[in-house]
């Protein structure tokens, strides 16, 4: 026979056995349920990617844009830009050998290619006017002079222009045997000799004797009869090179004349003056020997002095003379006439 205890604390065991039953029960059917598991899932799920996703958006996007738009940008113009640039630099190149070529075929014409530098000490730099280029290594030319306004006949004569070597040079001008020339039959030359520069040239010795080499060379004022000017030989040293008018008849096959002009110094031994050139105009020539001849006008003139000088040259012809007058500050006229010219 069972005590009061001993049932009391059986009915506690079954009703504790029943309440962990139905427990278990209500938890089965809460699992069991499909609705209630699914929803929290989602509900986890969603959380879960709401912070993921927002702190690498933040991030991310900030950090990456300005990498793209700073490194792969700016490189990709430059060498785009760099190859542009590059190709036309390559074809200028080609073009630029003609003119090294050009300047090198015509060694012989080196002299016409310092004839600008007297220009540069004058106000303007000319460009030199078109002909044959080049000097020559001898030239004869026969002459007649005329004095006066009239043209008086005083003289008739063969200027003989040589050089060695392409540095020294010599002319010497001597009287032809005619009946008509001035002077009583006393014979007279003129000889000068100089160098060949890169200006020009460069007149160094003088030597005259007789009436007419004055009348060739002085500066001074002359008197219409050649009778009276004196006879006696006069030589002497050209001072600083400066140009003689007889070395003047070549200094310009040297050099050809520029079209805007230029300056030369001239003396006749003793004076010596800053002369400036122009051109001024053109003019056909007939020379028996070689028939007719174009030929350029230029005038000398100076500040110093009435003085003129004008020279006509054949730019055909190396720019040799064909004609010169001076008309010295007394007004009287000396004109030297090619009536013969052969050169080589």
């Amino acid at each position: 026979m069972l005590s009061p205890t001993t049932s009391r604390d059986g009915i506690g065991a079954r009703r504790i056995l029943v309440a962990l039953g139905v427990s278990v029960l209500l938890h089965l059917a809460v699992l069991t349920k499909p609705g209630s598991l699914s929803f929290a899932d989602k509900t986890i799920g969603s959380q879960s990617l709401q912070i993921t996703l927002l702190a690498p958006t933040a991030v991310t996007p900030a950090v990456s844009q300005p990498k793209m738009e700073s490194v792969p940008g700016p490189a990709e113009p430059k060498r785009k830009t760099a190859s542009i640039v590059e190709a036309p630099a390559d074809k200028p190149k080609v073009p630029q050998k003609p003119p090294e070529t050009a300047l090198t075929v015509p060694a012989h014409a080196a002299p016409s290619s310092s004839a600008l530098k007297p220009d540069q000490t004058g106000p303007a730099l000319g460009i030199p006017l078109p002909g044959l280029i080049g000097p020559v290594q001898r030239v004869a030319l026969e002459f007649e002079l005329f004095s006066g306004s009239d043209r008086q006949l005083i003289a008739t004569a063969r200027q003989l222009y040589t050089t060695d070597n392409a540095e020294h040079y010599g002319v010497s001008i001597e009287q032809t045997a005619k009946e008509e020339d001035a002077g009583g039959g006393e014979p007279w030359q003129l000889q000068i000799s100089g160098t060949i520069t890169g200006q020009g040239l460069s007149p160094s010795l003088f030597q005259m004797h007789g009436a007419v080499p004055e009348r060739l060379m002085a500066s001074k004022g002359a008197s219409e009869n050649p009778s009276v000017l004196p006879t006696k030989t006069r030589s002497g040293r050209i001072p600083d090179g400066i140009l003689d008018r007889q070395s003047l008849l070549y200094q310009f096959m040297q050099q050809p004349p520029s079209l805007s002009g230029g300056q030369l110094w001239l003396t006749d031994g003793v004076m010596h003056r800053l002369y400036r050139y122009r051109l001024a105009g053109a003019e056909s020539f007939t020379i028996p020997s070689l028939g007719g001849v174009r030929t350029i006008k230029l005038v000398l003139s100076t500040t110093d002095s009435p003085e003129v000088i004008e020279l006509w040259l054949i730019p055909d012809l190396h720019y040799l003379p064909a004609k010169l007058r001076y008309t010295d500050r007394n007004g009287v006229i000396t004109e030297q006439l090619v009536t013969a010219l052969e050169f080589n």
